[in-house]
């Protein structure tokens, strides 16, 4: 099975135009999350996905909205039937490695649900989310772009330290000796293949990954088994 951890529910694109890139790139299964914006809107996204088996939802949650993010996040997941949570500190305007995030990092936890961070430079350079990664060690977290550009290596030795965390392919695939490096120095059981889409296509996106000859384990891997286990999908 090959699965795709992150593309969005972009504005002009249609559930079924993301199903149309994830079938190009033969893609099965896909997790989906909202337009990010100051609130997103995540029973907007759960009503679009509804019934779609291919597809997995994973809210976006501002944690600077205290209590009532905690509490979005829990009916996001009990009732909307959303599957894992994203944190965005860009552009949410926040440090990922804060005590506002502990609220949402506790709640995932209580949950059982995986957090996708997005990283970069700071607010949520990969040595901050290593913190966060640090205080919940139960948590799976993946960490989309590893880093990239600037700061891939400080993401492998993030994960070296935390087992929790797990490296996304989002991005930093445009160079991919990077996602070698990643593979090498932690194993293909800690990578997982991510597009970005839509505004990466998902098909050019795993290509590049193709086109490392990682090897048939490996691929299988990368391209679905770790997100499959991650997510709880069998």
């Amino acid at each position: 099975m090959r699965m795709d951890f992150e593309i969005y529910l972009s504005p002009g694109y249609t559930v079924e135009d993301i199903l149309a890139l994830e079938d190009r790139a033969g893609i099965d299964m896909a997790v989906v999350m909202p337009q990010i914006q100051e609130r997103c809107d995540n029973e907007g996204l759960a009503r679009a996905i509804k019934g779609q088996e291919r597809l997995i939802g994973c809210a976006c949650v501002n944690p600077n909205y205290g209590g009532e993010a905690v509490e979005e996040l829990r009916r996001a997941i009990k009732e909307w039937g959303l599957r894992g949570l994203k944190l965005m500190a860009v552009i949410q305007r926040y440090f990922i490695d804060s005590a506002v995030v502990d609220p949402l990092m506790r709640e995932a936890r209580e949950l059982g649900i995986p957090v996708t961070i997005h990283s970069g430079g700071s607010p949520c350079h990969p040595t901050e989310i290593a913190q966060v990664a640090a205080r919940y060690p139960e948590v799976p977290i993946i960490m989309d772009h590893m880093g990239y550009p600037g700061h891939t290596a400080a993401a492998v030795e993030a994960a070296r330290k935390y087992s929790n965390l797990y490296l996304g392919t989002t991005r930093v695939a445009m160079e991919p000796a990077f996602v070698r490096k990643a593979v090498e120095e932690l194993g293909p059981e800690r990578i997982v293949f991510g597009s970005n889409g839509p505004s990466i296509w998902p098909d050019l996106a795993l290509e590049s990954i193709r086109r490392l000859n990682l090897g048939d384990e490996a691929e299988r891997l990368i391209l679905g088994e770790n997100l499959a286990r991650i997510y709880g999908v069998r």
